[in-house]
């Protein structure tokens, strides 16, 4: 008599821990899909981030070559004027 309880107790343990884990595989496998999908989101927000980067990297050589630019403008404007200053002066 007691092998035949301690037989069903053992079946019942292991049904009992058989439940438990399919519970547990289905909690794991519904954690590993959104653990995924935030993973997804986070790669998608990265490559969307590098391209404003490019995006601005190529605004700001724009604006660099422009300034470069106006200041050779300015210095060529600046040796101009320095010139006829000094005719004017000589005269």
């Amino acid at each position: 008599m007691k092998t035949t309880m301690m037989k069903t107790a053992a079946m019942i343990l292991s049904l009992g821990l058989f439940a438990g884990c399919a519970t547990t595989n289905d909690g794991l496998e519904e954690g590993i899909a959104n653990a995924q999908a935030a993973a997804d989101a986070a790669m998608k927000a990265a490559k969307e981030a590098q391209l404003d980067a490019a995006t601005a990297q190529g605004s700001a050589d724009a604006a660099l070559k422009a300034a470069n630019s106006a200041q050779d403008s300015a210095e060529a404007c600046n040796e101009r004027c320095g010139r006829m200053s000094e005719k004017a002066m000589a005269k």
